[in-house]
């Protein structure tokens, strides 16, 4: 005979439910606080649903000794905190959904940046440094995996932990030169100063017939005579000049230093990084030298280590020179025409010092006697304290995903397959290069591209660039038509987390060159895309990376026509500078695009700073950032940029990563999902075991 479960004992089942429906609520309650609050009449319904209903069940159970109420009470508590909890934490990402991102040595979320991956623990003693040498003007990026719709950042501070060195001061190094022999009545004319970065310092020497019946009428801003000029009668003179770069963005590309009246010269620029910025010499001296074949360049004394040596040695004559034992010879300019008696030429050699002290005269030897002038210039290594500040942006970023390419060697249609991973959203941006035959235009183009950009070298050479927003019911390819048939290469690419309403920020064309103007970004955390092409006569050039910018695709055709597309982190507004985009061997009609693509609304969640002074590293940095609280889409990523100014005086930066002994990583405010929305599976059989329960008992 079965008897019912009444009185006390069913009271403290009662109780027992009641008290654990409460602390289920609690539970799922601030389980989902963590994850973003909660709107308040999710909050009353889960309270009413989740707790009084249950509870009057209980009290209704206890009145009329009814356990399979009991049962049915927890359940329908149980099954409605479960469901609120499990709606109100989002779904597990594709990534582990653990708030720390430690970087890794390795390329497969976003290639190239290296990865920022979840619950990883560096095994290496040895730390990968981004940029590998150090340096300066420099973007590091790492990536982390994709996360699932509805992922949650939860507000809060996030910490940056970077282990950043900066080694500067070791030594000066030459960076860029360039220079013109002719006749000209400025010094400066025909000749472009080389590219330079903040804190370096240029050097700009001019070898000139004349002597001292010559004199110079005007000096560029910001330029200073070496010591002085020296001359050997009024036959040849030498002039060293010196400029320390302080915003390169402004450095004017020309520079004149004008002659009382036209003579042959040499003029040549040289450009160093590591000099004191204060105190850019460390001694000089020159002299007149007699005709010969042998002129020395005095000895001067320094006062600190590393020094740069430079001797100038010029001759009125046409000859070739051989360099001061122990020496490199960075020139042996000539200038021969329209009779021996007006000529010039001039060589500059260099050599490292160790130790200060005396230098030693330095004597350069030629083929030719004449009369000469020589001079001794030491640039001084840097003495000042070295302080390089770096910039981190935490972003959705832009992301290239793929790219389709055609080739036509003769037509008068290109058909570029849709990238094979453009999803919905994707900014799709396609660069096209053609041409050949003077007059080409285009005829039709696929609906609802826009041009973003076109220019022509000539009439003959062509480059455009069109934008598109990947809509639903996408074509599998687009086709291009032009006038008449021609040479035409195309490249269309695959880009996440670009602004959908105005895709590019801005956009510059470059024609006669092979080098892109700079540009000015207006917003952080842009990426810089460029195409560039143009024809050879000895078939298609190949085209090396352009500083900071990676190759996405390069093509040629069967005939003459080139092209390369490349792209590059900007992180931080502003002047971009040049890129150079050499091909070789070089090419006739050059043409390209340089564009800089917006990111999304939103799509920075942070931002620091810090600096570190050389010598220094591997330092540990620990950086607070405040993150907004936002929602994922499929796909997205996080993105880790930390950024280097162009500042060559004070930056030999770089950050170290996955090593036991520095594993630089990003910890996030993130929302973990509970874990309890496996315990629904327990609601469907509570009233069952209840009723199995009562039934079994005698």
């Amino acid at each position: 005979m079965r008897r019912p479960v009444r009185g006390r004992p069913l009271l403290v089942v009662a109780s027992v439910v009641g008290l654990a429906l409460v602390g289920v609520f609690i539970r799922a309650f601030g389980a989902a606080e963590s994850g973003g609050r909660a709107s308040p009449v999710l909050e009353i319904v889960a309270f009413v649903l989740g707790v009084w209903v249950p509870l009057f069940a209980l009290i209704y159970a206890c009145v009329r000794s009814r356990v399979a109420v009991v049962a049915l009470a927890f359940c329908v508590g149980l099954s409605v905190n479960m469901v609120f909890l499990t709606h109100a934490i989002p779904a597990a990402a594709v990534t582990d959904n653990s708030s720390v991102f430690t970087f890794e040595n390795s390329t497969t979320f976003s290639p190239p940046n290296p990865n920022m991956r979840q619950n990883y623990t560096p095994t290496s003693p040895s730390a990968t440094t981004c940029p590998g040498a150090g340096g300066y003007n420099w973007q590091c990026a790492w990536t982390s995996d994709t996360f699932t719709s509805g992922q949650t950042f939860s507000a809060g501070s996030s910490q940056v932990d970077l282990y950043v060195s900066n080694n500067t001061g070791s030594g000066i190094t030459r960076q860029a030169q360039g220079g013109i022999g002719h006749g000209s009545s400025d010094c400066g004319s025909g000749v472009s100063r080389p590219s330079v970065a903040n804190g370096d310092v240029m050097i700009f020497a001019c070898a000139f017939r004349g002597g001292n019946s010559v004199t110079i009428d005007s000096v560029p801003s910001g330029w200073t005579l070496i010591g002085s000029r020296i001359d050997n009668g009024a036959t040849i003179s030498v002039v060293v000049y010196s400029h320390v770069v302080t915003d390169a963005s402004s450095e004017p590309t020309t520079n004149a230093w004008n002659l009382s009246s036209t003579q042959k010269l040499n003029a040549y620029y040289m450009v160093f990084s590591g000099v004191d910025n204060v105190t850019p010499t460390d001694g000089d001296g020159g002299q007149a030298t007699a005709s010969g074949t042998s002129h020395a360049a005095p000895s001067v004394t320094t006062t600190v280590a590393n020094d740069q040596l430079l001797t100038f040695h010029a001759t009125a004559t046409c000859t070739q020179w051989t360099p001061p034992a122990g020496m490199t010879e960075i020139t042996d300019g000539t200038f021969c025409s329209q009779g021996a008696g007006t000529n010039a030429d001039m060589e500059i050699n260099e050599l490292a010092l160790a130790g200060a002290g005396a230098t030693g005269a330095q004597t350069a030897t030629n083929d030719a006697a004449a009369v000469g002038v020589t001079k001794t210039v030491a640039l001084r290594a840097n003495q000042q304290p070295m302080t390089c500040n770096l910039t981190v942006h935490l972003t959705r970023p832009i992301l290239f995903e793929s790219n389709q390419t055609a080739v036509v060697n003769s037509g008068t249609q290109i058909t570029i397959s849709k990238p094979t991973s453009a999803a919905v959203g994707d900014t799709l941006l396609a660069g096209l290069h053609f041409g050949g035959v003077a007059s080409t235009s285009v005829s039709t183009v696929p609906s609802n591209w826009t041009l973003a950009r076109s220019a022509s070298n000539g009439g003959v050479w062509f480059s455009n660039t069109y934008t598109h927003v990947v809509q639903g019911g996408e074509p599998a390819n687009y086709t291009w038509t032009f006038n008449q048939a021609i040479q035409i290469l195309g490249d269309i690419s695959a880009y996440s987390g670009v602004d959908t309403v105005t895709p590019v920020d801005l956009s510059a064309a470059a024609t006669g060159f092979q080098t892109m103007p700079s540009l000015t970004t207006t917003g952080d955390d842009e990426l810089l895309v460029a195409y560039f092409g143009g024809s050879t006569t000895g078939g298609p050039s190949t085209w090396p990376n352009a500083t900071g910018m990676v190759e996405r695709s390069e093509l040629g055709t069967s005939g003459t026509l080139s092209m390369s597309h490349q792209e590059g982190l900007w992180p931080v507004a502003g002047a971009t500078g040049t890129r150079p985009l050499t091909a070789s061997p070089g090419v006739n009609g050059p043409v390209g695009q340089w564009l800089a693509l917006r990111p999304a609304s939103g799509a920075q969640l942070g931002t620091a700073s810090t600096s570190i002074t050389s010598p220094a590293g591997p330092t540990l940095k620990q950086l607070s950032m405040a993150t907004p609280a936002i929602t994922f889409a499929t796909g997205d990523h996080l993105q880790l940029v930390v950024a280097a100014p162009d500042d060559s005086a004070n930056c030999g930066a770089s950050v170290s990563y996955d090593s036991t002994s520095s594993p630089s990583k990003l910890t996030v405010a993130m929302a973990v999902p509970d874990g309890a929305a496996g315990l629904l599976l327990l609601a469907p059989a509570l009233p069952v075991a209840g009723r199995w329960w009562k039934r079994s008992r005698p």
